[in-house]
């Protein structure tokens, strides 16, 4: 007699530690996350112990408010994070109040990969997480490990090397840390060498939004960009008005193409 398994492999749960401090709004969140079959939730409430409760928990995304009791903002929170190697390239959302443009440009020159202001639909936040966690990769974050790179695919556009399998960016062959969304912007305009991209364009493809939301949410992730890619960061370049292009710029030193280069002349938003 032939025994059929009929079972199936279960799905991996992302897991999510929400850090708020107002109870009913993180219960609320919790009951959002753990009813869609989808995640693992852990809760925090105060900025006194967040980043230890993230290195105990090992969570794929965290939710955080910017206004917590305890030992500094949620900014500050965000900002040790993204100072210790195990946590700098963790996705983050800010969950706050305050709405207005600069506010937002605060956010994000801190490290977050996203900006919600309350009040906010948790089905909104829901879909934004799973955004996030789609353009991260399986493990919820850019890796930037040292692998074996022979049989990687791999874009390069001059000195940069954008690892299409393994999230994972190298400069001058030396590994680059980038959040979840500061590898898959650069990877998009990779992919595009020469090619104009609108801001419109950026958070449709990359960020997974209708392009409804302020235009410095792309320019703050570019600024942070362009940072890590050091000297080389200008070979992002802004398109005034419009939005932005990754280019070739090689040294006469050098004396390579970038694989990536394209023959054709550069078009608009392909």
């Amino acid at each position: 007699m032939n025994v059929v398994d009929t079972s199936t492999k279960a799905t991996k749960r992302h897991k999510v530690l929400i850090v708020e401090d107002d109870r009913d709004l993180n219960n609320l969140l919790r009951f959002t996350f753990e009813a869609s079959g989808d995640y693992e939730v852990n809760s925090h409430f105060e900025a006194t112990g967040a980043v230890e409760r993230v290195l105990e928990t090992q969570p794929d995304l965290v939710i955080l408010d910017v206004m917590l009791p305890g030992d500094g903002s949620g900014k500050d929170v965000l900002k040790r994070l993204r100072s210790q190697a195990q946590t700098q390239e963790l996705p983050v959302i800010l969950l706050t109040a305050k709405g207005q443009e600069q506010d937002r440009v605060d956010g994000f020159e801190s490290g977050a990969d996203d900006y919600i202001t309350k009040p906010f639909s948790p089905k909104e936040l829901l879909l934004r997480v799973q955004a996030i966690l789609r353009r991260s990769g399986a493990g919820g974050r850019a890796s930037q490990s040292g692998a074996n790179d022979t049989e990687e695919p791999v874009i390069q556009v001059g000195p940069i090397k954008v690892y299409t399998e393994v999230y994972r960016v190298c400069l001058n062959d030396v590994p680059v840390s980038l959040t979840s969304t500061e590898y898959q912007l650069l990877l998009y305009l990779a992919e595009r060498v020469g090619r104009l991209q609108s801001r419109g364009a950026l958070l449709q493809k990359v960020w997974g939004y209708d392009g409804n939301l302020n235009t410095r949410t792309v320019d703050t992730h570019v600024k942070r960009l362009r940072q890590k890619l050091g000297a080389h960061g200008n070979m992002i370049e802004t398109v005034h008005g419009f939005g932005y292009q990754l280019v070739e710029k090689v040294s006469a030193s050098a004396g390579t193409t970038a694989s990536a280069r394209k023959e054709s002349s550069p078009s608009l938003n392909v």
